[in-house]
Formats: structure tokens, sequence, C-alpha cells
């Protein structure tokens, strides 16, 4: 049976345990709001765009009594623990130090026999994860690789719990109502006789019909029709 996918989620606002971390979800939207900011002091175009996705996705579920939690909950867990994930990994290599690459203009451009030829050399620098030698761009992106993961995780911890209680909560599915256990009705087959009933009702039948196809010997005195005299046998 096909059901509405509004009626698999509790409709209104959510349990009480959740709207008590209601405190918590305001504080992981503020740290959203600063790795955004942080992200486009940074020029870092793609890590903004998906923040901004997270922290106004945030804001629908807190909106009306947090009403929409229900709705969202799971969705939201999963994106911030993807997003968790794959921020977790470059903070671990970064830490002993951030490796920037530029690439710069080794010597002016040459002509070899016609041909212009230009050379450019890869320069690799590494830096402490915070330097303010590098300017307000380089600092700005090692805060928000730091703070990052920190909401991601706050985001994945405080959605799945969300997304547990109102399981708890949820009221009964038809599938998981209490059913009355089935009565087995005798069929036609469960009154048929055993093979041993079988067996001797044949064997009485063969001995019924033997009985009467046996012929029987007559011993008395046997009379012609015509009168004649008698004969014994």
């Amino acid at each position: 049976m096909l059901v509405s996918p509004d009626l698999m989620v509790q409709l209104g606002p959510p349990p009480q345990e959740i709207l008590d971390q209601q405190w918590l979800w305001k504080v992981l939207m503020i740290g959203f709001s600063g790795v955004l900011i942080l992200q486009l002091i940074a020029v870092d175009v793609a890590g903004a765009m998906l923040t901004g996705l997270l922290l106004a996705f945030g804001w629908v579920m807190l909106k009306d009594g947090m009403c929409e939690m229900p709705k969202y909950a799971l969705i939201y867990a999963v994106l911030c623990g993807l997003n968790f994930f794959f921020e977790i990994l470059p903070l671990f290599s970064e830490l002993n130090g951030r490796v920037t690459r530029r690439v710069e203009l080794a010597s002016p451009p040459s002509y070899v026999n016609g041909t212009r030829m230009t050379t450019y050399t890869l320069a690799t620098q590494t830096s402490s994860f915070f330097a303010p030698s590098q300017g307000v761009a380089y600092n700005a992106e090692s805060a928000s690789l730091l703070l990052g993961p920190l909401c991601m995780g706050l985001g994945t911890y405080l959605a799945a719990n969300a997304h547990n209680e109102m399981q708890r909560y949820m009221p009964m599915s038809m599938d998981d109502w209490d059913e009355p256990p089935l009565v087995s009705m005798p069929s036609g087959s469960d009154n048929r006789p055993s093979s041993s009933t079988m067996r001797s009702r044949e064997r009485e039948s063969r001995e019924e019909t033997g009985g009467r196809e046996a012929y029987l010997h007559f011993t008395g005195t046997s009379h012609k029709l015509d009168g004649g005299s008698p004969k014994t046998s």
C-alpha cells in the first residue's frame, strides 16, 4: 500500500527533549554564519555556497517552534555528516603546516627559431596554520578550515539525535499493529483418512468382492426339470 510521505513523520512540534536543545541549534547557526563570513573573506566561493545552504536549511527547521524539524532532520544529519568527513581529512594534513603553491615567471619570453618560449616556476611554500605575514585571506581560510568541521560535527549530532527522538515518539504504523492470531480452519484435505485406514478399507473391499465371485459347490441331491430320477452328485 502506498503511503504519503507526510504521514510517515510526526506532525506538529517535536518532543520536549528536542526543544530543550534549541539553544544548541542557535549556537550552530551562529557558527555557520561565522564560517560563511570567513569563507567569503578567503574567496572560497564553493565552500561559501555549501555553508550558506546548510545555514538556510537550519533556519527553516528552527522556525515556527521547530515544526519543520521532523521532515528534514535526517537529511540534515546526512549532509552535515558527509561534509564533516570531507573537511576533517584535509584539516589533519594541514595542522602541521599549510602548503601553498604559486606559479611564477622564471624568465622573460624568448624566441627560438620563430617559436616563443616562456619558462615558469612552480613555487611551493610551507607556512604555519596561522601566519600573520600571509595576509587576511590566508588566516581567514585557516580559521574556516578549523571552525567548519566543528560546526559540521555539531550539526550531525543534533540532527541525528532529533531524528532518533522523533522516531521514539512516532505513532505506530499500520504494520506494527497487533493482529489477532489466525485461526486454522479445517479444510477438505485435513479430513482425508490416513494411509493405514485406506489400506484396511481396500483389503476389506477385496475380500468382499472375492467372496461374491467365488463358486460354491452344491452337495445336495440334484433333480432334473423333466421329472427324471434324482442324481446324487
